[in-house]
């Protein structure tokens, strides 16, 4: 079944008239993020890969057969559905108007199979917005897309090795958790192989990873949808030993529309994780990049950028615990260039700014979730209420480092979590920012006059 796009715009070129930043014209990968009734249409759904995904389930009980212990075979369901509220007072402050309502749901569904040293996971997902604010012209389901798919090969204990498409995440995604960007927060994967295994000195990690800009399995909906700035290509390796956690990663992105140069980056990182004291916990973090473009125009086509992130953690006393920190991302100037953290380009320090970072998007790159030219100092309480319920309260004080450490703004975040059911659980945030003179209009981006506020609420379900 075929349908027509209400608005339409070919691959590598500019969006028709003036998009949401003043002065303007933004391609047309940012306006299917920012505009809400920029709807997309309905593609053939490509029944080949449909097919394919039947295909491998029904070839699991061959598998299952040949297997030594084919009574180890086993099928688990997996269901999970997601609904969010999410109002945004001033954030997109660069647009004619600047606040957004939408809601957000998402529904993941598929199976998990295992038998024997083997597992087999398919996973489906969908998530669509429907926009209260401004109002939405045309309803867009956007698309049924092949979240995971992979097959886990436990060859030895501790020692696995899985093919296909699935979620990677180090840590708390310093370097590597988000695998595409622009599509929301619906998935993370990474198309990837990867080792996990003991060796002499730590344990290895290794992956080797494909994500296309666009994805060439989309099941149902718009097959144009960008999820990642350009092709990219890469070998991330890690070592956890006893004392640190050392990681090498080497990526190379590569437009396909030719929007932007070509990039090749490699990034050194190093993580240490300290206990102190019976509660203490310390925690440094340092990433080191060297960045070189390919048929660039610009003069300084390579360079160095640096990232660091550091905290530490204690009990309070009465059930409070505290943690105070220190997070730095290089921006371009002082002989600095702004640092491309590999797969880090996720919430990790806000909701809200991840969105009033658009404002500073460039041609053919959409800034959302762009951590460079930030830095900040924060703390955070939390404290458990009952057994249900937990309390957290953040601020930090924004920087921006290149070139002259101008304050981004103070913010504060006040967030509630809680499990209702088994399976059910929910949060409220709020967060606070109060523009620092960043944001005044320098270097010609938009000027944020007021203070700012997003909310959100949420509710979840999964399967237990």
């Amino acid at each position: 079944m075929e349908g027509k796009s209400c608005a339409s715009t070919k691959r590598g070129t500019a969006a028709p008239g003036r998009l949401d930043a003043p002065g303007k014209y933004l391609d047309p990968y940012l306006a299917k993020l920012i505009i809400p009734d920029h709807c997309w249409g309905t593609e053939r759904v490509p029944l080949r890969y449909l097919l394919l995904i039947f295909m491998v389930l029904a070839s699991l009980p061959a598998v299952t057969a040949a297997s030594e212990d084919a009574s180890s075979f086993a099928v688990s369901p997996l269901f999970d559905l997601r609904v969010r509220q999410e109002i945004l007072d001033g954030v997109y402050y660069f647009a004619p108007d600047p606040d957004r309502n939408w809601v957000r749901f998402r529904a993941r569904a598929g199976a998990k199979a295992t038998t024997g040293n083997h597992e087999f996971k398919i996973l489906l997902t969908n998530e669509h917005r429907r926009f209260i604010n401004p109002d939405q012209a045309v309803f867009d389901w956007n698309e049924l897309i092949l979240d995971q798919a992979y097959w886990a090969w436990s060859i030895a204990p501790e020692t696995k090795l899985t093919i296909g498409r699935h979620n990677i995440i180090w840590d708390r995604g310093f370097l590597m958790l988000e695998g595409h960007p622009l599509d929301g927060s619906r998935s993370i994967y990474q198309n990837a192989i990867r080792l996990q295994t003991p060796m002499a000195g730590g344990d290895l990690d290794l992956a080797v990873i494909h994500n296309p800009k666009r994805d060439p399995i989309v099941l149902a909906g718009d097959n144009d949808l960008p999820l990642t700035d350009a092709d990219e290509t890469a070998v991330a390796v890690r070592l956890t030993g006893s004392a640190a956690k050392v990681s090498l990663i080497w990526k190379s992105e590569v437009d396909p529309d030719h929007n932007l140069p070509d990039l090749q980056v490699f990034t050194l990182g190093g993580r240490t994780d300290r206990k102190t004291g019976d509660t203490g916990e310390l925690m440094v973090e340092l990433a080191v990049q060297y960045q070189r473009e390919s048929n660039s125009s610009a003069e300084d086509s390579d360079g160095f950028a640096m990232a660091l992130q550091t905290h530490f953690a204690d009990d309070l006393g009465a059930a409070w615990r505290g943690k105070a920190g220190f997070f730095f991302y290089s921006g371009d100037g002082n002989g600095m260039r702004a640092f491309r953290t590999p797969w880090g380009r996720w919430p990790k320090w806000s909701e809200l700014y991840i969105y009033t970072l658009i404002g500073e998007s460039t041609p053919g790159r959409v800034n959302v979730a762009a951590w460079e030219n930030i830095a900040a100092p924060h703390v955070t309480v939390t404290r458990p209420l009952g057994d249900l319920f937990k309390f957290r309260f953040s601020a930090y004080y924004l920087l921006a480092p290149q070139t002259d450490w101008a304050a981004r703004g103070a913010m504060t975040q006040t967030g509630l979590k809680f499990d209702i059911l088994p399976g059910l659980d929910g949060h409220l945030l709020w967060e606070m920012l109060a523009p620092g003179g960043f944001h005044d209009g320098r270097g010609g981006l938009d000027p944020m006059t007021s203070t700012v506020h997003f909310l959100r609420w949420q509710l979840a379900y999964a399967l237990p």
